[in-house]
């Protein structure tokens, strides 16, 4: 038997330190649509000068973990991802960027035969970028991208180890569960998708005497995107021209307590475009921004969960 989708499982755990899974770990199955994580290696091939011009060898010199996780988003199910992409802690069930590492342990556990398994785990793995796609008439999904200190392959389970179930938590959709949009003080947008890309450029850090990443460091956080919407005033493209700073609020699911709202309190348009793409279409308002830092708020970004 060959190992399929079907038959694999992906679990994650915090660690207490950088790159060290716990000794008892209680694994959180992950839903997802798909992943490619995967144990990194740099190579370098010999440069010897041989007279049968025969390479010599080719040498492993550098690696760490790294790979993205697909996913369409529904409740709880992602709370400790966040905690990594933001770099800091839920506090009264609010996150804002921050400056805490927040690592995982990750373990795909794959079937290869009956009752026989093979379990790959990454470590030190932290949230490099997300994606967030939210448009009409669909579910919304997103992305998240992992670096990390390196992996293993194991036969069996690490020693008592459990395993909580995933999340069963309905899908979130961009029809029935927009709870509420605000887009700056623009009176009633008629928007159709909002896209939203977090990155903490991240920073590999090799060193001598290992082939695992000797640290991760973080660069500047940064939040951009773009916001598509119907035109029916110049308003939002009145703003652009003017460098006029805008925000947006968005709050995703209908169930009380079981939503999420996602906050960037202070974005500036990077570009605005008024087009017609065909015959017989709407004229569309597209405007890229970038999120910027909020005094009032004293983050970039934030996400409330739990919200009424």
């Amino acid at each position: 038997m060959f190992a399929m989708a079907d038959g694999s499982q992906l679990a994650y755990i915090k660690e207490e330190a950088w790159g060290i899974t716990p000794a008892t770990p209680a694994w959180q199955v992950l839903r997802l649509t798909g992943e490619s994580l995967k144990v990194t290696r740099e190579t370098k091939t010999s440069a010897e000068i041989t007279p049968e011009r025969d390479v010599m060898d080719h040498i492993q010199v550098a690696g760490g973990a790294a790979g993205g996780i697909n996913f369409e988003l529904s409740y709880g199910a992602y709370d400790a991802l966040f905690e990594s992409l933001m770099y800091n802690e839920w506090e009264s069930n609010v996150l804002k960027n921050g400056v805490l590492q927040v690592p995982l342990s990750f373990e795909k556990k794959l079937l290869i035969a009956e009752d026989t398994y093979s379990y790959l785990r990454y470590t030190g793995m932290i949230a490099n970028s997300m994606s967030l796609n939210i448009a009409a008439g669909d579910v919304i999904s997103g992305s998240f991208d992992f670096m990390g200190k390196g992996g293993s392959v194991a036969a069996a389970a690490i020693a008592s180890s459990t395993y909580v179930d995933a999340t069963t938590e309905d899908v979130i959709n961009a029809t029935s569960h927009i709870a509420a949009l605000t887009f700056g003080s623009f009176t009633s947008p008629k928007v159709l998708s909002v896209s939203l890309n977090v990155s903490n450029n991240l920073m590999n850090a090799p060193v001598l005497g290992s082939l695992d990443s000797g640290d991760i460091g973080a660069g500047q956080f940064n939040v951009s995107g773009s916001i598509e919407l119907y035109f029916d005033n110049p308003d939002v493209y009145s703003a652009y021209l003017a460098a006029t700073a805008s925000s947006l609020t968005i709050t995703l699911g209908t169930v009380t307590t079981k939503k999420y709202t996602i906050s960037l309190p202070k974005i500036k348009f990077s570009d605005a475009e008024i087009y017609a793409g065909s015959q017989n279409s709407y004229v569309m308002c597209s405007v890229p921004f970038q999120a910027i830092y909020d005094s009032v708020s004293e983050c970039t970004m934030q996400i409330t969960r739990a919200v009424v």
